[in-house]
């Protein structure tokens, strides 16, 4: 178990609660059944993933929702058919929107792993969505998102990304890899707001959500390109060595605190057992409906 490397998404978890980061990350444990957003989402980005490393754009839709059809017993058949023909839709007009876009990829999926400054105990880690050279030469990094939100060109949503220390980590593992980046171009897709109609079925909803996507692709389809200044990237560094000292203080005392608020606990997998004070040691089995990773960060698995 590769248990001291440091992600975005560990160190965003640290960041939100410790203890939720001693279950996930330190454990190991995990819900069996992933959540609908991290689902989807995974499926969009390996869509997308596919399509930039050169198979045709039917083949890289077919694939990333190969698994839509099967409707797993615990999901509801017309709920499942409607998510999967979801992402039949949005993946289909991301490759319509961006067919011509002008840029050529350096690497696709680019995993690092790099030394933390002063700091012999964790490694820095990730997989890079794309590094890529814009139509003017520079080179930048490519960071794909889905969205729930308002991704219009005023919206708060891209305010929330100039400090976005997952990109600020991308920058400086390019530049340490060799490519001379100083920029970055968010691709953004949103979630649908339009569902399913009564009498409607789900093929017949993922033609209307396609034909929708083709009316109003800026509702759905943002790209923006945004700077990673030197005072932000040296910010980053000292708030890296800082929750390096926190994680290997948590270590050191065997203790790891709660962050209880509605907009930490609302989504957290293990809130039913946080809040109800139900204790999981690394000897224990896992809880019913949960499960021990064998890896802590399977998103850096390379895959076939």
């Amino acid at each position: 178990m590769s248990a001291d490397l440091l992600t975005a998404t560990r160190l965003g978890t640290l960041r939100r609660c410790p203890r939720q980061h001693y279950l996930r990350y330190e454990l190991g444990l995990c819900r069996v059944r992933k959540a609908t957003p991290l689902r989807f989402g995974s499926a969009f980005h390996r869509g997308l993933e596919l399509y930039r490393s050169g198979i045709s754009a039917d083949l890289a839709v077919q694939t990333a929702a190969e698994d839509y059809e099967t409707c797993p017993d615990w999901a509801e058949p017309a709920a499942w058919a409607v998510e999967g023909e979801t992402l039949r839709a949005l993946l289909a007009g991301h490759f319509w929107r961006y067919a011509e876009d002008g840029v050529e990829f350096l690497s696709v999926e680019q995993r690092f792993e790099l030394p933390l400054p002063d700091c012999e105990a964790f490694r820095l880690a990730g997989k890079i969505d794309g590094i890529i050279r814009l139509p003017d030469g520079r080179a930048a990094i490519l960071e794909y998102k889905t969205a729930g939100e308002d991704i219009a060109p005023d919206a708060a949503y891209w305010l929330r990304l100039r400090w976005d220390g997952q990109i600020a980590l991308y920058v400086l593992a390019a530049r340490a890899l060799g490519y001379d980046v100083a920029a970055v171009l968010y691709d953004v897709t949103r979630k649908p707001t339009i569902r399913l109609r009564r009498g409607e079925t789900p093929k017949q909803y993922g033609k209307r959500l396609l034909a929708d996507i083709g009316e109003r692709p800026d509702f759905y389809l943002q790209r923006r390109e945004l700077p990673c200044l030197e005072g932000q990237l040296d910010e980053f560094r000292r708030e890296l060595a800082l929750q390096a000292e926190l994680l290997a203080e948590c270590r050191r005392r065997g203790w790891w605190f709660r962050n209880v608020s509605a907009l930490t606990c609302r989504n957290c997998q293990y809130s039913a057992l946080c809040l109800n004070g139900i204790t999981i040691g690394p000897d224990d089995p896992p809880p019913s409906g949960f499960e021990f990773l064998p890896d802590v960060h399977p998103e850096l698995q390379q895959e076939e």
